[in-house]
């Protein structure tokens, strides 16, 4: 069972008071930021802060793949697109790439 939109709407990380990712078929809300996450049990989420996990960078690496592919849910109304595109270079498998490269031709000085 997925959790009601508009409880989503209203959760926000503890830690940092800002949007998660839902992945409703891992039972589970995301912060990639920090690398948290929290669990839902019995369709309730547990969003006390010492009860997050953080998780391993393979472990990153998978979740913001699931959420990508599986049409994860971000919360606080914000659109899955923007909540992942700050992790895109991430998900490629190139942390540190830049997304768009200069065509100019010209050196950076």
């Amino acid at each position: 069972m997925s959790l009601d939109p508009l409880l989503l709407d209203l959760l926000a990380c503890p830690i940092d008071k800002q949007a998660l990712l839902y992945l409703a078929e891992e039972g589970l809300l995301y912060n990639p930021r920090l690398r948290r996450l929290y669990y839902v049990r019995d369709d309730i989420p547990v969003m006390l802060a010492d009860r997050g996990e953080t998780v391993t960078a393979e472990r990153h690496q998978d979740l913001l793949r699931r959420a990508a592919a599986d049409g994860a849910q971000a919360t606080l109304q914000v659109p899955l697109r923007d909540a992942l595109l700050p992790h895109l270079p991430e998900l490629r498998g190139h942390p540190g790439q830049a997304d768009e490269k200069d065509d100019s031709g010209e050196d950076a000085a």
